[in-house]
């Protein structure tokens, strides 16, 4: 925040500049990429470094903050829409990382869209579609099965459970669920195969009690 005021006074300061410097412009472009995340691009306008600095003007005095830094950035004049009749868009003064793979991961082919993406973007969107699991929750939904519980039912009994000190997502709790129902079914027909098998005593002749061929037909004879 103090790093906010102190841009806010030295804007205040380049703006009431009659003749703007060299030196006040390189400044004026090194903050647009501080408060903004974003390259500042020369016109021909003779008020573009005038109009840059209200525009970072208003956008600290409206958000309290820089702009996130995002490894995402749109194209020139891409207006992304999330979801279809939706009033929700998205431009490079509110795109972040966040948002970025999450309309991805909705959209992998609007990839097209972006002119910078970081070169591992298609493992990241993966990984917001598929938390990682968490294998105490599991052991805890599986214990749960044992004891008859439905695995409809476990939506509503691990639905306020916490990873992390945050609830868990819908979509977390749907693959952690996943995870938990398919240990269950591998565990029951692991005991159902045990249960099969035949004991050792039975396969294997008890060499004590074998008796001798020859006393076999000697008792025959007789």
């Amino acid at each position: 925040m103090d790093r906010v005021l102190v841009v806010l006074d030295r804007l205040k300061e380049l703006g009431s500049i009659a003749s703007l410097s060299y030196s006040d412009k390189t400044e004026i472009e090194q903050l647009y990429k501080e408060v903004l995340d974003k390259k500042f691009v020369h016109t021909s306008c003779n008020d573009c470094y005038r109009d840059a600095i209200i525009e970072m003007r208003v956008y600290l005095k409206k958000n309290g903050s820089m702009k996130e830094k995002s490894e995402y950035a749109l194209k020139n004049g891409v207006l992304l829409q999330m979801e279809f009749g939706k009033s929700e868009f998205y431009t490079n003064a509110n795109m972040t990382d966040e948002v970025a793979e999450k309309y991805l991961g909705k959209y992998p082919d609007g990839i097209k869209f972006f002119s910078k993406k970081p070169d591992d973007w298609e493992e990241r969107v993966q990984k917001k579609q598929y938390p990682k699991i968490n294998e105490e929750l599991v052991t805890l939904m599986v214990e749960a099965l044992n004891d008859g519980v439905s695995q409809d039912s476990l939506k509503d009994e691990f639905a306020s459970y916490k990873l992390n000190g945050k609830t868990i997502s819908k979509r977390s709790l749907d693959q952690h669920i996943k995870k938990a129902v398919l240990y269950y079914v591998e565990a029951g027909e692991q005991h159902l195969d045990d249960g099969d098998k035949p004991k050792e005593d039975n396969m294997i002749p008890n060499e004590d009690n074998k008796e001798n061929p020859e006393e076999v037909e000697e008792k025959q004879t007789e």
